[in-house]
């Protein structure tokens, strides 16, 4: 009788009466078959197996145990060693008047076998936190959130809501311009149904909750940065369904999506509640406030290393799928975000911080909604695929922002250097 591969045991019945050829398929590098035989022996330990196989470049038998004196059951504890094929040969003997006479036999019995590399699923990322590293990271984050809180302005944040043209803005990019440009790009790299859905889910996310920590560190509109991810988070819960099944349809994707609602809601209160706690402090205890804001830089930057961090390591599992091509278009999805949140500010003639906020809203993208929207709705062949695309743009855009925010800082330093040089001078 033929195995699975999967299971560790498979059960061969030994009877003269059976074909003379079999196929056994191992997948591991140790396997055990059990020999079961209904003959009744003259003594309990009179009975004994021997076992022949012809290529011990293949396997090799380690050992050969009795499972029960009274039964006939044996257990053959085989080492597989290279993939390839072998036959095996076993005999029942048994002892008569001290001679040992074959009972039984069976020749032939091919063996296969196939080694199976284990590839970790991207449930199974190797995210492996201990307990202590895992309660030390969340305060950090939500305190940092917090922190945030504190800076907002009660009339900006009217001002804001006010005048919404930023957000509307924004939301344009975010869930019109920026999937369709993902869309065409993977038509012109001619990616695959599944690769190109990853993009484009990626491109219809909204912003991440590090816009409003990246508009800190370039110094743009924080206020503003906060009701435009709350914002497109929001909106992200009747775009992303909308999105998904218009490009699904054009990708010729014609399964059920499931959209991660809960998800999108839970990351919604992730943003607000902490933040909310942060105003309401800056209105009740404004001097536990001005100590919130002096940690709010610092507790960014560690926090932005850990993301990337956490965004190359995860991603380094499909490193050998990403090709050039995937590559490329990971480095111009949140570059064209950029691009055009900062050109479509400026056609408008908005301030310049907050022009800097459209655009950081336009190419930090919230990656992992897209994640979690590829393992709801496909296989685990297609989503593991599929995946390569949001988490080549989370690592893409993190060290992009990176590389502008030290660019940024860079500029700063130069720029305060030759003030004092030319003050020192006058």
């Amino acid at each position: 009788q033929s195995g699975t591969g999967i299971l560790e045991k498979i059960k061969f019945f030994l009877k003269s009466d059976l074909d003379k050829t079999k196929v056994l398929l191992y997948t591991k590098t140790e396997e055990a078959l059990i020999v079961r035989s209904s003959y009744k022996s003259n003594g309990p330990n009179s009975s004994y197996l021997s076992v022949y196989l012809e290529d011990l470049e293949v396997a090799q038998v380690v050992n050969v145990t009795k499972m029960s004196s009274e039964v006939m059951n044996f257990k053959i504890s085989l080492l597989t060693k290279r993939e390839g094929e072998t036959s095996l040969i076993i005999q029942l003997w048994d002892s008569v008047g001290g001679q040992d006479r074959l009972v039984e036999e069976i020749k032939d019995i091919q063996i296969k076998v196939i080694f199976k590399p284990k590839t970790e699923t991207l449930l199974q990322a190797p995210l492996h936190f201990d307990s202590s590293a895992l309660m030390l990271i969340l305060p950090m984050i939500l305190l940092n959130k917090c922190a945030f809180g504190c800076k907002i302005e009660v009339e900006t944040l009217q001002i804001a809501w006010k005048k919404p043209l930023p957000i509307l803005l924004g939301g344009a990019i975010q869930f019109f311009v920026m999937p369709f440009c993902g869309f065409v790009f993977t038509r012109i790299l001619a990616l695959s149904q599944a690769l190109s859905f990853g993009f484009v889910m990626t491109c219809t996310c909204p912003g991440g909750g590090g816009g409003y920590l990246f508009a800190l560190l370039l110094e743009g509109d924080i206020t503003l940065a906060i009701v435009m991810t709350c914002a497109s988070t929001l909106l992200a819960l009747i775009m992303m369904p909308l999105n998904s099944f218009i490009y699904s349809r054009m990708l010729g994707l014609h399964g059920s999506l499931h959209i991660p609602v809960s998800k999108i809601v839970t990351t919604l209160f992730f943003i607000v509640i902490p933040i909310s706690v942060g105003i309401i402090i800056k209105r009740k205890v404004p001097k536990w406030a001005s100590y919130l804001e002096k940690i709010i830089k610092p507790f960014s930057f560690v926090l932005m290393s850990i993301g990337i961090y956490l965004s190359f390591r995860m991603g380094l599992m499909f490193a050998r799928t990403i090709n050039l091509e995937v590559f490329s278009l990971g480095l111009l999805i949140p570059a064209l975000g950029l691009l055009f949140g900062y050109s479509f500010s400026k056609m408008f003639m908005l301030p310049l911080p907050v022009c800097k906020t459209v655009a950081i809203e336009g190419g930090a993208l919230n990656s992992f909604l897209a994640l979690a929207i590829i393992q709801l709705s496909f296989p685990q062949h297609k989503a593991e695929l599929a995946s390569v695309a949001p988490f080549t743009v989370a690592m893409c855009s993190g060290c992009e922002m990176l590389f502008m925010i030290l660019l940024y800082k860079v500029k700063k330093i130069t720029a305060l250097n030759e003030d004092e040089k030319l003050n020192s001078f006058v």
